[in-house]
């Protein structure tokens, strides 16, 4: 066991080096490239990838008759909806809970670990089931041939809550842990129990020497590794929501070089050609505990579960050069979008198209109810019902995933040019020398804002002086107008009609539209 983080982190800057070279080799599948530079953005297959959308987070929790994930996936498919974010369990209380919620079958659950009699819920930590495994592999593979990008959280830090969490009275996290020396026959969890202050411990097992834990914990991240290292539609984030279920951030920052270490060090075994990307969710740490994760050069990416800004999707990206992952569909003003009430179509829309436009690729929505939004006309179940016509953000998703289809110079369109006259609070715009993009939309959480049409213009563009195509798009209902513009000094104008909450741009060289992006 290395207890030395300085010197393994230099090591893993020269691996970091080499396993960028060989990556190149490598081209299928999900990539960085510009990687180490603020311009750094995803491919997928060789192409630029918006990966935006969402299925049920609990997808892995489930047996088909509690979670239809194949009606889930075909519907994401049909729409341009590609992305998931998602969690194993680590509690089986949680997954019993669930498959009731939805109307499943208790005799179709499946636990990570092997029971040590079937129905005791006493399990062997050093014992995988390998029968839940292969139905997560085919889960995966399902999404996969679905075109289907996962945000794979590794380590659910929220499965730590118990009683005495802050506004929490849940018997169903913690209290069916694996972990918790209630639930298994290993001795070296005896520790992180009974009292419950005493389970924050699953963190030092590193700093406190405790090898047997290390070395499951350790397997816990292998095992995931290898089931999905060969698949091109995967990417990590080490451990999800550790901010509130965790006591001790000293011993806790040695488990998570450790742990990230051993992802990368298991991936790159397995595929050493294939580039391994991986982050690790900062919502709620302190500025210091953030930047420390950000830097640390194992983690490829910056995610972050908390409110979200364009100013820090832009700013973060700038100082780290690391692409930000806006975990959550967690919007400026404290508002968490969901796909299940039918008012929240307008905003899941602005929010999709607000942070596409802050250079974010990868944007996952709720599925689920949200607290704080109506209740009326739900499904009778949370998450296992069919998604057909529940908000018609699939429809909007349809022009969106068109647009990006249209863009020809992604990896070049950056943060230069401004809206010098306008409608609209929200304001967008991206630029290179050969194409342009810009974005207006009523507020956050404003919808049926109407603005009568006037004339935009945009100045300090990169683009080249020249005659360019310009497409008037409205994010609902796809092209209004394609006209001719001329753009000179990095300015243009064009007149835009009369719309009611946002509508988009495209300024681009028409003969570049038959070359690949």
């Amino acid at each position: 066991m290395n207890r030395n983080p300085e010197k393994s982190t230099f090591i893993w800057i020269v691996v970091v080096i080499l396993i960028t070279a060989v990556g190149t080799l490598a081209g299928k599948g999900l990539r960085l490239e510009k990687a180490g530079t603020e311009k750094v953005y995803f491919t997928y297959d060789g192409k630029p990838l918006l990966s935006f959308g969402g299925l049920s987070d609990f997808i892995f929790y489930a047996a088909e008759d509690a979670y239809d994930y194949k009606l889930w996936a075909d519907w994401a498919a049909e729409h341009g909806i590609n992305h998931i974010r998602a969690y194993p369990p680590l509690s089986w209380r949680h997954i019993e809970k669930f498959t009731k919620e939805n109307v499943g079958s208790l005799d179709n659950m499946l636990f990570p670990y092997k029971e040590t009699e079937p129905g005791s819920r006493q399990f062997d930590l050093t014992e995988f089931d390998e029968r839940y495994w292969r139905r997560f592999r085919r889960q995966c593979e399902c999404l996969e041939a679905s075109g289907i990008i996962i945000h794979l959280l590794m380590w659910n830090g929220w499965q730590l809550r118990a009683a005495d969490t802050r506004g929490n009275k849940s018997d169903i996290d913690w209290d069916g842990h694996f972990f918790n020396p209630a639930n298994n026959v290993n001795a070296f969890t005896d520790h992180l129990g009974p009292e419950l202050e005493k389970r924050f411990a699953i963190y030092h097992c590193v700093a406190d020497g405790r090898t047997e834990l290390v070395n499951t914990q350790e397997a816990w991240f292998e095992k995931l590794v290898e089931v999905t290292a060969d698949l091109n539609n995967v990417y990590y984030d080490l451990v999800h929501e550790i901010k509130e279920h965790h006591r001790n951030w000293a011993k806790l920052q040695p488990w998570i070089e450790h742990m990230a270490l051993t992802v990368r060090t298991r991936s790159i075994k397995i595929q050493p050609r294939k580039p391994v990307i991986l982050g690790m969710d900062t919502g709620g740490l302190s500025v210091a505990q953030r930047s420390w994760i950000f830097t640390r050069p194992y983690f490829d990416i910056l995610i972050y579960g908390k409110k979200h800004t364009v100013a820090n999707a832009v700013n973060w990206r700038r100082k780290y050069c690391k692409p930000y992952i806006p975990q959550e569909s967690w919007d400026d003003n404290g508002q968490k979008y969901s796909y299940i009430h039918p008012e929240q179509r307008v905003h899941s829309r602005k929010y999709m198209w607000k942070f596409m436009m802050a250079k974010c690729q990868q944007m996952d929505l709720y599925m689920k109810p949200r607290i704080g939004f109506s209740s009326e006309n739900l499904p009778e179940f949370p998450h296992n019902y069919n998604p057909n016509g529940r908000n018609k953000f699939e429809e909007d998703a349809l022009v969106l995933r068109a647009f990006w289809e249209s863009l020809t110079d992604y990896p070049n369109l950056w943060f230069n040019g401004e809206i010098e006259s306008g409608p609209a609070k929200h304001r967008y715009v991206l630029s290179s020398k050969k194409e342009a993009i810009a974005y207006c939309s009523s507020a956050t959480a404003k919808e049926k804002v109407k603005f009568d049409g006037r004339l935009l213009k945009l100045k300090d563009l990169s683009l080249s002086d020249g005659n360019y195509t310009a497409d008037i798009i409205k994010p609902d209902k796809g092209i209004l107008k394609t006209q001719n513009v001329a753009v000179k000094g990095g300015s243009v104008s064009l007149k835009l009609p009369a719309f009611v909450d946002d509508i988009a741009v495209h300024i681009y060289d028409n003969s570049s539209r038959t070359g690949s992006p």
